[in-house]
């Protein structure tokens, strides 16, 4: 017995679910993405005291998520909105640090004077937003 049909899509229908923002992917992006902002608080380190210029739990406080669309799919977007996150995260290399002026490098809370140019050591990677991403793939309850 042949069987016949004809199926209509309703387009906008489709796309508010695929790519609304209050549609079910729209939803479960956003729960995914809370999931992980909260995990990378979580795991970022915290100076107890902070460092130079950045008041402690900085790096921490400045994670957060945004849910936007990209001109084909929605984007959920975890990030920290420092300047020095990605060296928080990906480390940095032995590096020198010269002055930018006719004046040496100095410490300004204890007054230390460097120099014109220093040797930086580098920092060791302390990631925290990559495995964050591990409370999504089911690796962290």
């Amino acid at each position: 017995m042949a069987v016949g049909g004809r199926v209509i899509i309703n387009r906008q229908a489709l796309n508010e679910l695929l790519y609304g923002r209050t549609g079910p992917v729209a939803r479960m992006l956003e729960h995914q993405a809370e999931r992980v902002t909260q995990e990378a608080k979580r795991l970022a380190p915290v100076s107890p005291v902070g460092e130079q210029d950045h008041p402690s739990g900085q790096l921490r406080s400045s994670i957060g998520w945004d849910l936007t669309h990209d001109g084909r799919q929605l984007v959920a977007e975890v990030r920290a909105e420092t300047d020095y996150a990605l060296y928080v995260e990906v480390g940095t290399r032995p590096h020198d640090i010269t002055s930018h002026g006719d004046y040496p490098l100095r410490n300004p809370k204890t007054g230390a004077v460097f120099g014109r140019t220093v040797h930086h050591p580098g920092t060791k990677a302390q990631p925290y937003l990559r495995p964050s991403l591990d409370v999504i793939r089911g690796r962290v309850d």
